[in-house]
């Protein structure tokens, strides 16, 4: 009888010491995770600019996504890739913006060099068949590390829109960022 209840205090003692205490184990890429990037955006229309949604924008976007730094890599970079949406305000009127949008980011020094890619719909609430358009939208910019968890950042780029029974409509685009990681 002495037997088994010795074997149970004996296997209650190893399993529940620890000689050293828990340490997280390192990954490769400690800094990855969730990332937020909110931007004023506006843009001039290039070409023919006498048609309502070609002149001129000025809004507001949000993106949500996942960064992934490649430091443990040994590759001073990242890249970041999400959704998000927003509100632009058209000559023409109002278009709310759903996109995919992709950053790679050469190092994290203050001032950092990025280029981006984003593509999606313009979703028109007054005309949802005819006026909802197509866009593609790339550029590269700077974006300055202000501490662990902010980054802001200036993107130019060029934009094009088009649609079934809309022209096709070229912009050259500006963005001022603010970019939260938690």
């Amino acid at each position: 009888m002495k037997s088994p209840i010795l074997i149970f205090l004996l296997l209650l003692a190893v399993i529940t010491v620890s000689a050293q205490p828990y340490k997280r184990p390192s990954t490769l890429n400690p800094n990855s995770g969730y990332s937020n990037v909110n931007e004023l955006a506006g843009g001039f229309g290039l070409g023919i600019t006498s048609e309502d949604y070609a002149r001129h924008f000025a809004g507001f976007t949000t993106t949500h996504g996942y960064q992934l730094n490649l430091f443990g890599l040994n590759v001073k970079s990242n890249l970041f890739g999400g959704l998000g949406t927003g509100i632009l305000v058209y000559n023409g009127g109002l278009l709310f913006p759903l996109y995919g949008d992709f950053r790679f980011t050469w190092n994290r020094t203050k001032p950092t060099p990025f280029i981006f890619g984003r593509s999606g719909l313009l979703i028109n609430p007054d005309d949802f068949d005819h006026g909802t358009r197509q866009f593609i939208n790339l550029g590269g910019g700077i974006r300055l590390r202000l501490n662990e968890r902010f980054t802001a950042s200036f993107s130019p780029g060029i934009m094009v829109q088009m649609g079934n029974l809309v022209p096709r409509d070229a912009f050259i685009d500006f963005k001022l960022g603010l970019a939260f990681k938690p």
